[in-house]
Parts: structure tokens; sequence; C-alpha cells
């Protein structure tokens, strides 16, 4: 608006100006004047290209920022074009043209706001891939899944590594209260406890399972993922699995305001470095992910949350102490993790926008994008395969997600009405029964010790990712944030206690014993409070 300002104050007045003969007629002191206004009327052209040229820059810096390019990207994000008159034509308009586009924008900007006038709109259907078959049986829907993962399989031929382990996935059901000794009994009873060097990572599946059911998930069906490189069974196994937890609101790493915050994986390595245990001897790098309803007031309402309460070390364990737990206090974590470690995070929470928009249901068949992955796991796949990652090289492989979100859903009714839900749609879980489901998870997290091969293979990563995915999937995972300062630091000490008793009778969400995982929430896990 400012721009349009400064133009119409300008070429108001002005007209599409004299002919050359009134020009000819003008006395000295006339064309001065005139002159001066159109030296006047140059300079706000000028101005206006350069701050379209500046607007048009910043438009590509965002585009360039998405974690989505191409079809996708367009359909989520909107258009990646440089919109309306480029810097060269504003800067050659005539006055009267000017006027005609100012007016033409602000135009467009009252007819937006009288047919949009909460800034909401429902967004556009997404363009459907030609469907094979129709999906409309469970038969269907797996015809045509394979249909398009088959097709993905051969788009990523060329960009695989020669030599590549398998990638397997092993789905167990669990219960929430005893969920890590089900994991535990799982390694032993699939001997991949005495493998070690066959794991890739193991992690808490982050759907929610039941979601309309209110509560803690002790009593309900937690799924866990183990991926690892053996494609046959091995022999069960009697040796012990050791699973050290870090509490999330401990600091066990010093960091300053402003230095970058801790990642799980990387506190993970650092904790494995110290106690003298490589990846080849690691079972997995999991954080603790809890999700449940919370009630919010008086009204009855609750909200569906899932967070990161900290994470847990697996690796074969043994009699005796936990040498993990006696490892000195404050953990040396290098601000860009580990030396010889490399930390992958990938915006799985993006392409779920446009291949799984409704996480309430299941993804969508056929595919909108079919060249995007359907699911997180298969995400895991690419990247494994790609790369070459393996599994003797790697700490932790997973699909997870940082900080609290909301788990809701939303439901465009008759007349752009919005329906939110949490309800999920049934489907099969890793017992074999079908219950409803939310998916959840945003981010998928790898940590492998690198090597000169795997650095060749991030750069077929990145050209399949440009080539096929059209993607660049590190964007936004806003992994290594820089720590901030606690949310009552630099108030004055009277009105600190005010913000603080206001807090107490206007919190967010109740503090009865069922909202103990919340009120343990800190801003930065493993070092809050920062220090001076």
């Amino acid at each position: 608006m400012g721009l349009r300002d400064r133009i119409k104050s300008t070429v108001s007045t002005l007209s599409s100006g004299p002919s050359p003969e009134a020009l000819a007629r003008l006395t000295p002191e006339q064309r001065a004047k005139y002159d001066a206004k159109m030296a006047q009327v140059a300079a706000v052209q000028g101005d206006a290209a350069q701050a379209k040229a500046e607007v048009d820059a910043e438009h590509r810096e965002r585009v360039a920022r998405r974690p989505l390019h191409g079809p996708a990207g367009e359909w989520v994000y909107g258009s990646s074009a440089v919109v309306g008159l480029t810097p060269e034509q504003i800067a050659t308009m005539t006055p009267a043209e000017m006027g005609a586009w100012t007016a033409s924008q602000s135009k467009a900007q009252l007819k937006d706001l009288v047919t949009n006038p909460f800034g909401r709109t429902k967004p556009p259907a997404a363009p459907m891939a030609p469907a094979t078959v129709a999906s409309t049986t469970v038969r269907d829907r797996l015809e045509q899944a394979a249909v398009e993962r088959a097709a993905r399989d051969a788009a990523r031929q060329p960009y695989l590594a020669e030599h590549r382990p398998p990638v397997v996935f092993s789905r167990l059901a669990t219960r929430g209260k005893t969920q890590i000794e089900e994991v535990a009994t799982y390694l032993a009873s699939s001997g991949l406890v005495a493998r070690p060097d066959l794991v890739y990572g193991l992690y808490r599946v982050p759907d929610r399972i039941s979601p309309a059911l209110g509560g803690s998930e002790n009593g309900r069906v937690v799924e866990w993922d183990v991926v690892h490189a053996a494609p046959v069974p091995l022999a069960p196994s009697s040796m012990p699995v050791m699973a050290t937890f870090f509490d999330g609101q401990e600091r066990v790493v010093h960091r300053r305001v402003g230095q970058p915050s801790v990642v799980d994986e990387d506190l993970g390595v650092a904790a494995l470095a110290a106690t003298g245990v490589g990846p080849e001897r690691t079972l997995g790098i999991a954080r603790h992910l809890i999700v449940r309803r919370y009630s919010q007031g008086e009204d009855g309402s609750t909200d569906l949350l899932s967070h990161v309460t900290g994470m847990y070390v697996f690796r074969p364990g043994g009699p005796g102490v936990d040498a993990m737990q006696q490892i000195p206090r404050p953990i040396d974590v290098p601000h860009g993790g580990p030396a010889g470690v490399h930390v992958e995070a990938l915006n799985w929470g993006a392409v779920a926008r446009a291949v799984h928009p409704q996480p309430h249901h299941a993804y969508t068949i056929p595919s909108p994008f079919p060249y995007l992955p359907s699911t997180p796991q298969e995400l895991i796949r690419m990247y494994l395969e790609v790369v070459g990652v393996r599994p003797a090289d790697c700490y932790a492989t997973s699909v997870t997600q940082d900080g609290v979100s909301a788990l809701e859903s939303q439901e465009w009714l008759a007349g752009g009405l919005i329906e939110w839900s949490t309800a999920g749609e049934s489907l099969p879980c890793a017992d074999g029964k079908d219950r409803r489901r939310f998916a959840s998870g945003r981010l998928v997290m790898l940590a492998y010790r690198d090597r000169p091969d795997y650095e060749v293979g991030r750069q077929r990563w990145e050209a399949y990712q440009t080539d096929v995915l059209q993607a660049s999937l590190e964007n936004g995972t806003d992994v290594r944030a820089p720590v901030e300062a606690p949310l009552l630091d630099g108030i004055p000490g009277g009105l600190r206690q005010l913000v603080k008793a206001a807090q107490k009778v206007d919190r967010i969400f109740a503090t009865d014993a069922a909202h103990e995982d919340l009120k343990r929430l800190v801003q930065h896990r493993y070092c809050s409070p920062p220090v001076e």
C-alpha cells in the first residue's frame, strides 16, 4: 500500500501529458514547471521499479526456501511465479498508465476483502492423477498404491547407491505403559539385540490410535517401527537390552541464549561416544513422544496434543550399572553436532500436506502428486537407498516431531463452513485389529557415522530431490534453532510478578495431575534454562 500511495500522490493530477505542439507553446516558466513535475514522476517511477525489484527478489527467496517445489509446491504454497509487472515495465509507464494500474490494484484488494472478509478460503482441489483402477475398495487402494509405488521405484533407480543393504520395517503393537519393555522383548525375540550392526534405528510411531478416547496412552495401543537390514528371521537371543532415558527438562547440556539448541540425536550420539559405544553397537536413539487429550477449561473441551518429553538410547546391555547415567554433566555436545556424524532432518510435514492432507483418514489414493512418497516410511527408504547408508553406521532412523503439536484436521462443509475433527478412520494396526487412527509426525530424522561415499551419496540425494521429488526437504525443519531467553526474562520485577499471577489465573490448560506432562514442558529440551 505504501508504494501505491506514493504513486497516487504523484500522478493523481497528471493526464497522459501534453502533445509536442502544446509543449512548444509553453512559456519558459511553464516549461520549467512541467520539466520539474516530469522529473518527479521519473523519480517515482524509479522508486516503484526498485521497490518492485526488491519485492520480486524477496518472493524468489521465499520460493527457494520452500520444502516443496513443482506442482505440489504450487498447490501447497501458491504460485512461484513473480506476479505483476516487471521493474522495467514500471519504469517506462506513463503517468496515466501508472494511475490506471494503481486503481486496478486497489479494486482487486477491495473485491478480495468483500468476497473474503475473514481472510480464509477453502484450499483448491488438488490435481488428481489418472487412476488405473477405481479406488473404491481396500483391494483397489492397494493395487493403485502398488502401481504408484512401482513408478516411484523406477524413477529412483538411476540414483541408487551401487552397494546398499536391504531396508526392512518391522512394526509391533505395544501398550503405552509398557512400550519400552515390550520393544526390548521384541529386540531379544527377533535376535536383533545380538546384531545391532543390522539395525538402522527404531522409533515410536507418532500416530495416535483411538484418538477419540480421552486420557493418556498407558492402556492404549502404541506402535513402534524397528528399521533393520535382516530380510530373514534371526535366532532369538537372551542378551538384555539397555534403554537409557534422558529427560528433556533436565539441563544436561550448557547453552547460552542465541546458541543452537540441542537436537535429541546429537545428545544421544555424544552420550554414546562418552561411553565408547559406536553405531555398530547401537540399536537406536528414539524420541519419547506422548500423544494424549488435555482438558481446556471448565466447559469440558479438550485438545489432542503431541509432544516430545525426552529420548531413549537403546543398545545391547548387560549386568551392572548403566554407564551412560554416570556421564559427568554437562555433556559436551558441539553446536553443529558431534564430529564425524551426519544428522539429517527431512520435512515430512510438508510432503504430508500434499499427499496426506487429512491425517484422520488414510493417505490419498490415487495420489494427487504420485511422484512424492505416500508415507514417511517410504521417505526413509528413499534416503537410505540413495545415500547408501549401512546399518552398522546408523545411530538413529525415525519418524517423529519437535515441540508441541495440536492434532486436529479440518473438514470443509457446505457453505464454506469448517468442522474440526480428530475422530480418525478405522485402519489396520500392528496387532491385526482395525482402529481409528490420527497420523502425526512432521520430521524424518537420521543420524549416521559419515564417510566419503556418503558425501557422494548425499550429492545423489540432492540430484534426486531436484530432478524427481522437486523438493528441498531440508528446508523448514528448524533443527538446531537458536536458544531463546525464558519467557519472563527482561520483564521488571513488579511486572513479572503480575504476569505470573495472570498466568496462574488465565492459563491455557488446567493444572490438575492429569496435565503433569504439559507442566514439565520446557522451551528447549536438555538445555533449559540457558546459562548466563
